[in-house]
């Protein structure tokens, strides 16, 4: 079997820069399982690349987790436990001081580009193993920016002249990626892999609340439909006395395109009554929030994957979804789907489980609690057995 050696490049370009998103923490699962399997790790910096040989590469979640330092001096630290004869060097210098038959692993959308896979290629016996999250910006370009956009086609465009086998978390992305490849003299496998979930992670205390509430998780852009909820809540404002009102909880840090909801939430006179923008929170304080929660809400247009439901589920809390494929075909039933074009049903589905018994509540929650979900230890499996 080839030595892993797992690109951190996206997680050390992320510090200091608030709590991690969706893709930063697959990219930290997939750090403690290259940490299981003695391999090894690169970060791309903007003084070089460093190295990470197995017996240093235990102490690094800590540093990448701490939240007493800012980015700064997290990257210092970080600095200081690479190995340090391969501190701040070239990735070619990088990659001959590393075991022959690596396989390198880019799970991040970062440091995709043609000068580190060339550099891999000159290695003896290597594998290259790039992981596509979505292809979001070139199916749906109305939730980016042009810039994005370009920058993630530059990127697809690597992966696919350069990629030995590209993960994918979904079917839908997997027929979106070979679609990205006909006519480009390039046949790379694309290997199907759902995303997995924690399923032995430690309980978290909820947090507790006199009213019912929903939690609605994710950065707030235009893709994840922050808007409809809104309106849904200004229906409840209409439709319904105040104090039976459940409160909406928004999770997530503002992000772009989105400037009419943005005035919204700033302007609302819902805000701090029944809505609560609660920005980015960190995993712990996410999970505790989550854990009290009636119900989360996933009006989302379009996912690769989509982690929050699978995330609730865990902690026996439903979810309201849109009927997103990937969802449905991991969930099964046990979320309740609403077609984003139908607000009523959404109205509905949120009051009947705002108003759901306490029997029927530990029933819901048993049920989820129950329910085979992706694991981790199948996808790593599925991805560790190419190598």
């Amino acid at each position: 079997m080839a030595t892993p050696v797992l690109d951190l490049s996206r997680s050390f370009s992320r510090l200091g820069r608030g709590p991690a998103t969706g893709i930063d923490r697959v990219e930290r699962a997939y750090l403690d399982e290259v940490i299981r399997r003695s391999g090894w790790a690169i970060i791309r910096t903007p003084r070089g690349f460093l190295m990470f040989e197995p017996d240093r590469l235990p102490r690094l979640p800590d540093y990448l987790d701490r939240t007493d330092l800012d980015g700064a001096d997290q990257a210092s630290t970080i600095r200081a436990i690479a190995s340090s004869r391969a501190a701040t060097l070239s990735i070619r210098k990088i990659m001959w001081r590393m075991p022959n038959g690596l396989a390198y692993i880019n799970v991040g959308h970062t440091n995709l580009n043609p000068q580190t896979m060339r550099a891999m290629m000159e290695m003896p016996d290597h594998t290259k193993i790039v992981m596509i999250h979505d292809t979001i910006p070139i199916d749906h370009p109305q939730f980016q920016t042009e810039a994005s956009r370009a920058k993630f086609v530059e990127r697809l465009t690597t992966v696919i002249n350069f990629a030995n086998h590209i993960i994918v978390p979904s079917d839908e992305v997997r027929e979106s990626v070979e679609r990205r490849m006909v006519g480009t003299g390039h046949r790379v496998p694309v290997i199907v892999s759902p995303l997995g979930v924690d399923i032995g992670a430690p309980p978290v205390d909820p947090v507790k609340s006199d009213k019912p509430y929903f939690v609605v998780i994710g950065t707030i852009e235009p893709r994840k439909n922050h808007g409809f909820l809104l309106d849904i809540w200004e229906r409840m404002h209409r439709k319904m006395d105040e104090s039976r009102i459940p409160e909406l909880r928004i999770i997530g840090a503002r992000g772009w395109r989105n400037e009419e909801v943005f005035d919204r939430l700033d302007r609302s006179p819902m805000m701090g009554r029944t809505v609560f923008e609660l920005g980015p929170l960190p995993d712990k304080e996410m999970k505790r929030q989550l854990a009290g929660a009636t119900a989360l809400l996933f009006p989302s247009h379009v996912e690769g994957f989509g982690l929050p439901p699978f995330e609730a589920a865990t902690m026996g809390i439903p979810t309201i979804s849109a009927p997103l494929r990937t969802t449905e075909i991991h969930l099964g039933d046990m979320a309740v789907y609403a077609d984003t074009d139908d607000m009523y049903q959404w109205f509905k589905a949120i009051r009947d489980l705002a108003s759901e018994d306490l029997a029927e509540q530990s029933r819901r929650h048993a049920a989820l609690r129950a329910f085979r979900l992706p694991t981790w230890e199948k996808h790593f499996d599925r991805v560790f057995g190419l190598i």
